[in-house]
């Protein structure tokens, strides 16, 4: 795996500084710069998702061309860049860029034989593959909580297997935690696929969609049938952050208004629309949303918005209050000694802030145990807060006398102020 990501970023900066030495080589002159603007204007006026928008866009560009904001700008990279800029300024639209990539431009026109076309399919298959088609993480936490860290939204032709191993496994859990913090997003076909196994048999509706060049209006349902097990009753939670993006948002959103999922975690980054890429010439390209989706529900989407968690609380926190409650909604007896076997294990891994979290959950469930009190008095005196550790301790004792693990936990904090 390790491998893998430094091939993938030693890829990344060929490709980069590749980009770097035909920039160098590449002036751009006026009359260049000014069919690149022509070509966004007509493409974003044709098939751009709102049309308000893109005459305002449209209106932007005129401007500054005339303002000449672009008269100095030689460098085609620079140029992608500033334009991006000046679109996402009016659109506010995280999907609509502008790149400068001849060489995939070139690559794009050739004329690709069945044999070359297989190959390509074969190693973009072991690709996906050696990073488990982005399923980073599958496990049974302490009371059966199943947990899945899902770091990309790769296609279900290389991805189902996987899909329905994972969801055999989480299967017979109480409840799912699905960790997206890190999900910048991928192909629809999973979103439909991994949605599918949150409900019945029945299609469900995931979303409309609108595209304004065609005037036309789809729909996205469930699937009927899965491989493997269904997941349909059981909580289901979705960890999101800032940096959850598009495909990982649609997930997100679909499940929360259809009342499927809490999520828990930061809003997330805003990426609504589905693209396409247009070339705009030999040299350039640009990404153009072009597609709407509409929730049922809602009747809108998050776009520019970003979604709202049921939960709300920092990316870092999105787990450890996700997984309490868990356990509080799906643990009916021992609910305390679980808790605390919980905090444990994050004290054990070093985890001293999400250690503390759980027990104050516990002490808030349960006052009146010692015991609670005093695992808390422990992870505060974990985490150096000699403060809040003595006043536990002290709380232990109060409920409990006899405790002598308590009294000499005070001692020991006392004697090191």
């Amino acid at each position: 795996m390790k491998n893998y990501f430094k091939m993938i970023l030693l890829t990344l900066f060929l490709i980069v500084q590749n980009a770097m030495a035909q920039d160098s080589k590449r002036l751009l002159d006026t009359k260049e710069k000014k069919a690149i603007v022509s070509a966004i204007k007509t493409h974003i006026e044709k098939s751009y998702i709102d049309l308000d928008l893109s005459k305002r866009m449209t209106i932007e560009l005129d401007n500054n061309l005339k303002s000449n904001k672009y008269k100095e700008i030689t460098s085609p990279v620079e140029f992608s860049k500033i334009l991006t800029e000046d679109l996402q300024r009016i659109s506010k639209d995280l999907h609509l860029k502008v790149r400068f990539e001849p060489e995939h431009i070139a690559r794009e026109k050739n004329v690709i034989s069945q044999e070359a076309q297989l190959e390509m399919e074969k190693r973009m298959a072991f690709q996906m593959a050696e990073i488990n088609y982005g399923f980073k993480e599958v496990k049974i936490l302490d009371g059966n909580i199943g947990y899945l860290n899902l770091n990309q939204f790769a296609d279900i032709k290389y991805a189902e297997e996987t899909v329905t191993a994972t969801m055999n496994f989480l299967s017979n859990t109480n409840a799912i935690i699905i960790d997206l913090r890190a999900n910048g997003g991928g192909v629809p076909s999973m979103m439909q696929l991994l949605s599918s196994y949150f409900f019945d048999e029945k299609p469900v509706l995931l979303s409309d969609f609108y595209e304004r060049e065609t005037n036309q209006k789809t729909q996205l349902y469930s699937f009927e049938n899965v491989n493997g097990k269904r997941s349909t009753n059981k909580p289901l939670y979705i960890l999101t952050s800032k940096h959850t993006f598009s495909a990982a948002e649609a997930f997100t959103y679909t499940l929360k208004h259809l009342d499927r999922a809490t999520v828990v975690g930061e809003i997330t980054k805003g990426g609504a629309n589905r693209t396409k890429r247009i070339n705009l010439n030999t040299e350039f390209t640009i990404s153009v949303p072009y597609l709407q989706p509409i929730n049922p529900v809602t009747k809108t989407n998050w776009e520019t918005k970003g979604i709202q968690p049921d939960i709300v609380t920092s990316g870092k926190e999105a787990f450890v209050y996700a997984y309490i409650d868990a356990i509080k909604k799906t643990i009916k007896k021992n609910k305390s000694n679980v808790l605390n076997k919980i905090g444990y294990a994050f004290l054990q891994d070093k985890q001293g802030d999400n250690a503390v979290i759980v027990f104050q959950e516990n002490v808030k469930l349960f006052p009146n145990d010692s015991n609670s009190w005093d695992s808390l008095g422990e992870a505060y005196f974990a985490n150096q807060d000699k403060e809040n550790a003595l006043k536990s301790y002290k709380k232990a004792l109060e409920l409990d006398s006899g405790s002598e693990s308590a009294k000499a936990m005070i001692q020991k904090v006392e004697s090191m102020k």
